[in-house]
């Protein structure tokens, strides 16, 4: 294929970053930002996030975080944007390698909220790491800005070389560390 066309909803996307931004207010005041929203959905989204540390912190959700986020972790920081687009309930959700702060773990469980839980949002990934990738339905990869195959990431790694030496060096240089 060379050519085609995405649709795009006209609600805005709910997009978490790798290096997200948290503001200098509470958990709460970070995931809501300004929508009255209440606290169980404030929950749900953090439980969904496997954010299970905010109650461990000294005043749960309405611990003030600091400038940026500065006494959490990048992890813990991920989770709390994270549970920021949840909140929101998008029909589009972006997410730029929002579990490479993650232990494999807990990221595998944030994926496995992510699949059960938005069964109406397409998410759209931008991902390193072989075990997020082998959850997509989809996987484009690309060489140069172009697209050089597509299929699941299983095919891929029957299929293309350069696919399959990619994912292999990632699982190589995570295990030498």
């Amino acid at each position: 294929m060379s050519s085609g066309s995405i649709t795009v909803p006209r609600e805005p996307p709910a997009i978490v970053f790798q290096e997200p931004f948290l503001f200098a207010g509470s958990v709460r005041e970070n995931v809501v930002l300004g929508l009255p929203l209440d606290d169980d959905a404030v929950s749900l989204a953090l439980a969904a996030s496997e954010a299970g540390f905010v109650d461990e912190l000294p005043d749960g959700i309405d611990t003030v975080v600091g400038e940026r986020g500065v006494g959490l972790s990048g992890g813990q920081r991920q989770r709390i944007a994270l549970a920021r687009a949840l909140v929101r309930r998008p029909s589009l959700l972006l997410l730029d390698d929002t579990t490479s702060s993650l232990d494999p773990g807990t990221e595998a469980r944030v994926l496995g909220n992510l699949r059960s839980l938005l069964t109406d949002t397409t998410v759209v990934a931008v991902a390193s790491r072989p075990s997020t990738i082998a959850l997509a339905d989809e996987v484009l990869y690309l060489v140069d800005g172009e697209v050089a195959a597509h299929g699941t990431h299983d095919a891929l790694m029957a299929s293309n070389d350069a696919y399959r030496e990619l994912m292999q060096a990632f699982d190589h240089d995570r295990e030498t560390r």
